[in-house]
This record gives structure tokens, C-alpha cells and sequence, in this order.
């Protein structure tokens, strides 16, 4: 398999606090790629270093083997990066279709995203049925599948998701987690952050393990959900 992100030996923080001390990370096209690991182990802070909303102070970012470490994040928007962040990564004010709209501006075509939208609504009709709604009204669970629609407006080739399943009932994480695995299905790498680490590692192709800033273990997602130091620091058991 061809690497289509590779995060090397970087170093990361706000000001001068440094939360990532050397982080290194992989994924191939078309992997599952989850990042788990205690509160404050630096897990968000790497999304938003792969994504450009943070300079890495050393180590290199590559996409596609293209160095992006210092480029902005509307840059690797046009790459074909997608970044949803947690909690609020919707507009609530506007409507469904507003949002969407937005999620294809990059596209600066109104007929391309005309069609964008089209083929978005054919894939999740629950949005097209709320399409006029006001975002904010939305319950959580479609809120997210908003936030995933938007982010696949301009058919992203790589998805960074900090905390999918973040507040939301179990019946709902497993249908998130199916439109993930759609998505993926259909081509799209994913880097995803997640504090559900079980569900996460049962989806993953690959997994990594990040504690105080630093790489902890690295595996396939099925290893790493068997791992018995895993079972007990990060599992609950």
C-alpha cells in the first residue's frame, strides 16, 4: 500500500508548551487509522498538526509524499484534506443545505456543487428531508452525519475526525461508525481520534497509542483491542 499521511518525528504544542515530544504516525489509502489514549495525551493536538491549525516547531507533515508541514489549513482543504472537529463542527444557525453549501465552497463552481449536493442528498436522506431546517435542531447523531456530509462535499481523499462519538447514545455511535466505514469503503482514508477506544479499534486497519505526548504502542486495530496492557491502562480492564 501506497502511504498517503506520514507524520515524522514531530513536535507540537501552543506557545511554549509543548503537548507532542516526537510523534509519529502512518496511514496507508484507504486505512482506518485510530488514535487512542488518556485525556491530555496530545490526541487533538496532532489532528489539528496534521491539518495546519498548528505549526509543528520540528518534525515533518507529508501528504502524498508532499511535505505540508508549514502549509495552511485552506491549502490542504485543496489538497483533499478534511478535518471535523469535535463538538462544534456545524453551523447551527444555518440550514442543512446551508451547511453543506459551505462544506463545497472550495469547489467555487455553483454547478459542481449543485451536483455535489445532489449526490450527497441520494447517499444521506435524512438530510435531504431536513434540508431546510435549521442545523441547531438537529438531534446529535445527525448533526454528525451533517458534519461527515459537509466534509464530503469536495470528495476529500483524507478525513481527520476528532471524537466521532463524542455524547452520543451506542444505538447512534454504531450507525456513525457504519457511515464511516461507507465512506471508507468508497476510498477515503480516516486518522480518527476517539475516547470510545473500543469501538474505534474494532473499525481500525491500524492504531496507535499515544500517552503524555509521546508514541506508547503501534498495531493493527484488532492487536491493540487484545493487547492485555491495553485492556488494562486504556480499556477499563
Amino acid at each position: 500500500m501506497t502511504s498517503i499521511l506520514e507524520v515524522q518525528n514531530v513536535y507540537s504544542g501552543y506557545g511554549k508548551i509543548e503537548v507532542l515530544h516526537g510523534v509519529s504516525i502512518q496511514a496507508d489509502s484507504g486505512e482506518i487509522v485510530c488514535i487512542i489514549g488518556p485525556n491530555g495525551s496530545g490526541k487533538s493536538t496532532l489532528l489539528k498538526t496534521i491539518f495546519g491549525l498548528i505549526k509543528p516547531k520540528r518534525g515533518v507533515v507529508l501528504f502524498s509524499g508532499r511535505d505540508i508541514s508549514l502549509k495552511e489549513p485552506e491549502e490542504k482543504v485543496g489538497m483533499g484534506i478534511a478535518y471535523i472537529p469535535q463538538g462544534k463542527n456545524i453551523f447551527p444557525s444555518l440550514t442543512v443545505r446551508e451547511n453543506l453549501e459551505m462544506g463545497g465552497t472550495p469547489l467555487h463552481d455553483s454547478r459542481v456543487i449543485e451536483k455535489a449536493l445532489q449526490d450527497i442528498f441520494q447517499r444521506y436522506p435524512v438530510l435531504e428531508k431536513r434540508m431546510k431546517m435549521k442545523a441547531g435542531s438537529l438531534s446529535g447523531g445527525e448533526r454528525q452525519v451533517l458534519a461527515l456530509a459537509r466534509a464530503s462535499m469536495v470528495q476529500p481523499k483524507l478525513m481527520l475526525l476528532d471524537e466521532p462519538s463524542l455524547g452520543l447514545a451506542p444505538k447512534v455511535i454504531e450507525e456513525i461508525y457504519e457511515r464511516i466505514n461507507a465512506i471508507n469503503h468508497a476510498g477515503v482514508t480516516f486518522v480518527i481520534v476517539e475516547q470510545n477506544a473500543r469501538k474505534a479499534l474494532k473499525s481500525a486497519h491500524r492504531a496507535y497509542v499515544l500517552d503524555l505526548g509521546i508514541n506508547r504502542l503501534e498495531d493493527t486495530g484488532e492487536r491493540l483491542l487484545n493487547n492485555e496492557e491495553v485492556k488494562r491502562l486504556y480499556l477499563g480492564g
